[in-house]
């Protein structure tokens, strides 16, 4: 691992460590970091939910289900977010 990949990861796990939350995704707990999408910023209506989830081993599917805080939710879209699975919720 070169230097540059050394204080990438180190970032990950302080991001992963101090902002992350925990999420159920079909029944397992991953961290994931919490993203708003404001109207105001693109073509959209409404507040976007996304999550980042630091896991290098969760592939993300359309019919998963995302437990957060009691609630359930479907996955809408996903796709790679610097190598990690980016997911949006409804």
């Amino acid at each position: 691992m070169n230097p540059f990949e050394r204080l990438v990861k180190r970032m990950d796990n302080v991001t992963e460590e101090r902002m992350g939350v925990p999420i159920r995704i079909n029944g397992v707990i991953y961290q994931a970091l919490e993203s708003h999408f404001i109207p105001e910023l693109g073509p959209m209506s409404g507040d976007g939910v996304s999550y980042v989830i630091f896991s290098s081993t969760y592939q993300p599917d359309r019919k998963d289900h995302v437990e957060i805080d009691g609630k359930t939710y479907q996955i809408t879209r996903h796709q790679k977010f610097n190598g990690k699975p980016h997911i949006w919720i409804k």
